[in-house]
């Protein structure tokens, strides 16, 4: 059986070996396909989504509404807190 890593816990386990060079590089590589993942997804499924960033061992990226009132899209159910939909 293998080791599974998510890819924040790669990057946390390559802060640990010391590799700040390549922390940096695959961090920002990660964060540009992120981002690009959010447009896209935001595009479609009609909100607004923001830049992929990296912090507290995980990347990710805002999501919220498109317009005021409008409703949790059932696309993003369940992966967060759904009482934060459509706060600032």
């Amino acid at each position: 059986m293998a080791y599974q890593l998510r890819l924040g816990e790669m990057i946390e386990a390559m802060y640990r070996a010391k590799m700040p060079d390549e922390v940096k590089a695959y961090t920002d590589q990660l964060e540009k396909i992120g981002t690009e993942m959010s447009k896209a997804l935001a595009a479609k499924i009609g909100v607004n989504g923001g830049e992929v960033t990296y912090g507290a061992g995980m990347f990710a990226a805002p999501f919220w509404p498109a317009t005021e009132g409008q409703p949790l899209p059932e696309e993003l159910e369940d992966l967060d807190c759904e009482d934060c939909w459509g706060e600032d």
